[in-house]
């Protein structure tokens, strides 16, 4: 799997997300779902997820999160409750990093009010225990469905247009077939009416 920065950034960031969930809800009193929200629409995010260092090297937590709430920094850097709030942040930090998908689309999936509900017994279990619950969330997106949409084509447009039957098409959307598998005429067809290689349907 490929992750979404060098490793070595990981044990940076991830504490200094966990601290601003944890400062956000216990200090600021903002729900952790609303600071989500706040936190994903921010310049912030973006940085973190590609581990620009400007931020994730030059920037407290206690900085990041009044750059996201647009306020002053708090006068303290982190609290010490190792709270469950903590921990939330923590997780989510690791799943971006370990999935390579954008904050935003983890948070659609599980809420961080949700991965707060697992604070027991997940808290004391590895952090891969976690990403395997956030796993079952995260469903993955079929690539001809994603790239059929990109192209604004309904499944009929794409089956009239390719010569591909439409239930073909529906069963590899749905997953009940292996497009992988599918015959080479068929994914040339597909890719052809798509403007996509093949390679883009069966990664």
């Amino acid at each position: 799997m490929i992750h979404a920065y060098n490793e070595q950034f990981i044990g940076i960031i991830q504490p200094k997300v966990a601290a601003m969930f944890e400062l956000a809800v216990l200090e600021e009193l903002i729900d952790i779902d609303a600071f989500a929200r706040k936190f994903i629409s921010s310049p912030v995010c973006h940085a973190l997820e590609n581990a620009d260092p400007v931020y994730a090297l030059g920037k407290s937590a206690n900085e990041l999160l009044a750059l996201i709430l647009g306020n002053e920094p708090l006068n303290i850097e982190t609290s010490s409750y190792a709270s469950p709030e903590y921990w939330t942040g923590w997780v989510l930090a690791y799943a971006q990093w370990y999935f390579n998908k954008p904050y935003a689309t983890i948070i659609a999936a599980i809420p961080c009010s949700k991965i707060l509900d697992h604070y027991f017994p997940y808290h004391e279990m590895d952090i891969t225990q976690s990403m395997d619950l956030i796993a079952k969330y995260l469903k993955p997106v079929c690539p001809l469905k994603e790239i059929r949409q990109q192209r604004g084509l309904s499944q009929a447009q794409l089956a009239h247009l390719s010569n591909v039957p439409l239930r073909t098409i529906k069963s590899y959307e749905q997953g009940t077939v292996d497009i992988a598998k599918a015959q080479g005429e068929t994914l040339y067809a597909l890719a052809q009416t798509l403007h996509c290689s093949i390679e883009d349907l069966i990664k």
